[in-house]
């Protein structure tokens, strides 16, 4: 369970890694937020197995999830239908 719990930790950190290096394209960002959310549930859930046992909080967590996923793809396909690509550093150019 520890090797488990290593695992995602490291993971955890090669996401935010992903998420702080890739921050041209939205769809990128997107991917790695979701991959952070994905390695957070998981540690929520082996924390809820071994102390709470309170699974309602993951349900919670889960809907806030889908919430943000689906907000972000619709910024997303808004961006495209509007600007044609979804490079964050051309948005910030036509804003200017």
């Amino acid at each position: 369970m520890n090797l488990f719990i290593l695992m995602l930790i490291f993971m955890l950190f090669c996401g935010i890694l992903f998420y702080i290096f890739n921050f041209n394209h939205l769809l990128m960002m997107l991917l790695g937020l979701e991959f952070l959310l994905l390695i957070l549930f998981l540690l929520f859930l082996i924390n809820m197995m071994m102390f709470i046992k309170q699974y309602i909080l993951l349900f919670i967590f889960l809907i806030f999830c889908i919430s943000e996923s689906v907000l972000g793809l619709t910024i997303l396909i808004l961006m495209v239908r509007f600007y044609g690509n979804d490079y964050l550093k051309s948005l910030m150019i036509l804003q200017c």
